[in-house]
């Protein structure tokens, strides 16, 4: 998704990671947008949402609903407390949907092919993750979804879906949008786990540190927890080694 917000705005990677303060590096950028090292906290997300001009409430909506908690319902409005997607009640126009991924497996089945409709939940939680995706995009853009019914084969299995698509719109002939580009296509999510407690949104006065520092607390920031135990060793092996370094006596003059 953010990949497809930049490429929709004329901005390359480059333009991305400069926005920060400090700057990211375009790997990082071209990481974050292919999923495999998504931002791990809301400041990196607002930053993102900086970056990219849109709505950093609804970009972070955005962030918590892939990770599983939805904060706003299928009618669109906000939630007092951000559910779980597993616990969040399903639509009329989800039902309808479950129901009709149903009878297409059905449809297909047979005893040497069985296949399956993606859970209700899943409808649900696409549903409410494709609100969030209007609201944060706007009327210039198409959000769909479709279902992919899942084979259970230990050779050519493949999983029971909800295929999420972005389309971008351009101006047709009466003035209203005519969406045709496919931007964006992706599963809708299945975590697995509820995610941690949300990070402090307060982050370290930058203008009272040195660029380098303030660059690391940034880089740190954008990191997995895993990388962020290897660097607290490798600090801490540093003090180790420092402490034993003062301990040792200067020589005798």
């Amino acid at each position: 998704m953010l990949q497809a917000v930049r490429k929709r705005s004329a901005k390359n990677q480059a333009d991305v990671a400069n926005s920060f303060d400090p700057k990211l590096s375009v790997a990082a950028v071209s990481m974050a947008e292919s999923g495999n090292r998504p931002p791990k906290s809301e400041v990196m997300v607002r930053g993102y949402a900086v970056a990219l001009e849109v709505d950093e409430d609804a970009l972070l909506e955005f962030w918590w609903a892939m990770q599983g908690m939805i904060a706003i319902d299928w009618w669109g409005e906000k939630l007092p407390v951000p559910q779980w997607w597993r616990e969040s009640a399903a639509s009329p126009q989800a039902e309808i949907e479950y129901q009709r991924a149903v009878a297409a497996a059905a449809t297909e089945w047979t005893p040497n092919a069985d296949w399956y409709a993606p859970p209700l939940e899943l409808f649900a939680f696409a549903e409410a993750i494709c609100a969030i995706l209007v609201r944060l995009l706007g009327a210039s853009w198409k959000v769909g979804r479709e279902r992919e019914i899942g084979l259970r084969d230990p050779v050519d299995g493949r999983p029971a879906e909800v295929i999420i698509e972005l389309r971008a719109g351009a101006p047709g002939e009466d003035g209203a949008n005519a969406y045709h580009e496919v931007m964006a296509r992706f599963a809708c999510p299945e975590p697995v786990a509820r995610p941690v407690p949300p990070e402090p949104t307060e982050r370290p006065n930058t203008d009272i540190m040195s660029p380098d520092v303030a660059w690391i607390l940034l880089s740190v920031e954008a990191m997995s927890a895993r990388e962020r135990a290897a660097v607290a060793g490798f600090i801490r092996g540093l003090r180790e080694g420092a402490s034993i370094f003062s301990e040792v006596s200067p020589p005798p003059a």
